[in-house]
């Protein structure tokens, strides 16, 4: 593969000066939906099962559902993508993530990096890089998290060293989604420690750089089809036009991604709660005890309400951190309260529906069982239960300061 810089630039379309964010329309929604739901169907629902026994990344799957135009959701129209807004990023995701959350998340994490390309891309980046990207020959990832460094993403250890025209990167990142397959990765990295989140830029490192390896995939009680592992940077060099984020910009972006990636996961909660109460309710419809349908016992009744419930609720949620972001506005604490309240219920919601579903939602084949796993994940990804606690708790001192 090239790298960025080495080449004379291609001509690419200009960037409109007034930008805005994108819209979707109800055809070009309804269009990727019912592509969505066919790839879910046909694709993931099938082969699941054979990537947890595998304990491997969906690759291939992956590939195809980005040529098939999954993975262009965020990528602007002017350069032939969809330009989904995020309230229409959040439903086809939501797809998927019934089907598997581990795909689904994978592929929003391509779709992200892939959207920010094509919104914040130089033109040698956009012309080097964004036409592989729709197609699936490139699949990418965004290295944030480190070993000392997960939810305090300002504390980065790894560097960024100037040197003749470009720039030294060194440094360890962990729990990087698609890393065991992935063919770019934004690289976040800090170029004066003595600055803070201020010193913070972003790189965009192909896989064969010199200096970059990807240490094994880890061995997870679930979810391997999101390619979870390490990625280590031994003095990696870069050309000056690898630079995707300036110092003091790449921690805005980050932290700007983090609440889309919060709201997101609450969608995909949303689509793993929605599948597992269709399975229960289709399992407690066919089991009968003691002369009765065990749907039909108040009991089981009540759970099930109990599910959808929580499901309505986290919708909700998810809308009104969505519909902020689509307006251009500010939403941590919106995705905070979507993403804390989504993943506490998806987890167990699942359990619920497996139980009901008697020993059949035991069975690894089953949507179910992956859904358990999704949702513990869940729980984990763009920030823990507690660090959404620790956001909306912030959000609550101008209101002591008032009372006193």
């Amino acid at each position: 593969m090239y790298c960025v810089g080495c080449c004379s630039e291609p001509q690419v379309p200009t960037r409109p000066a007034d930008v805005t964010r994108p819209v979707a329309s109800y055809g070009r929604l309804m269009n990727i939906t019912t592509i969505a739901e066919e790839f879910a169907r046909t694709r993931i629902l099938p082969r699941a099962p054979v990537w947890e026994k595998s304990r491997a990344m969906a690759t291939a799957e992956i590939r195809e559902a980005i040529n098939a135009g999954i993975g262009s959701i965020r990528i602007g129209a002017e350069y032939g993508g969809l330009g989904l807004d995020y309230s229409s990023t959040g439903a086809v995701l939501r797809i998927l993530a019934s089907a598997d959350f581990a795909f689904a998340f994978s592929l929003a994490v391509h779709s992200s990096v892939a959207g920010s390309i094509s919104e914040h891309g130089s033109p040698a980046q956009i012309a080097r890089y964004l036409r592989s990207v729709q197609s699936g020959e490139l699949i990418l990832s965004v290295c944030i998290t480190e070993p000392s460094a997960g939810s305090d993403a300002a504390a980065m250890r790894t560097t960024a060293t100037p040197d003749k025209g470009g720039w030294r990167i060194s440094g360890s990142k962990a729990w990087i989604t698609n890393a065991t397959s992935a063919d770019l990765f934004l690289v976040y990295a800090q170029t004066a420690p003595e600055a803070g989140p201020a010193g913070i830029a972003a790189f965009l490192i192909e896989r064969d750089c010199p200096g970059l390896s990807i240490t094994a995939a880890y061995d997870l009680l679930g979810c391997h089809s999101i390619g979870l592992a390490g990625v280590e940077l031994a003095g990696c060099y870069v050309p000056n036009e690898a630079l995707f984020a300036h110092p003091g910009e790449g921690f805005k972006r980050a932290m700007s991604g983090i609440d889309v990636a919060r709201t997101l996961v609450s969608a995909m909660c949303c689509g793993m709660m929605e599948a597992s109460l269709a399975f229960a309710i289709e399992a407690t419809a066919e089991r009968s005890a003691f002369g009765s349908r065990t749907i039909d016992f108040q009991g089981v009744q009540w759970m099930l309400a109990d599910v959808a419930t929580d499901l309505s609720v986290s919708e909700l949620l998810f809308k009104a951190a969505a519909s902020k972001l689509d307006r251009g506005e500010r939403a941590t604490i919106d995705a905070a309260h979507a993403k804390k309240f989504s993943t506490k219920v998806a987890l167990s919601a699942v359990a619920q529906c497996m139980q009901l579903s008697g020993a059949r939602g035991l069975l690894a084949e089953t949507p179910i069982s992956r859904h358990l796993a999704g949702a513990k994940a869940a729980q984990y990804l763009d920030g823990t239960t507690e660090i959404q606690n620790v956001v909306i708790a912030r959000s609550l001192r101008p209101r002591v300061n008032q009372a006193l």
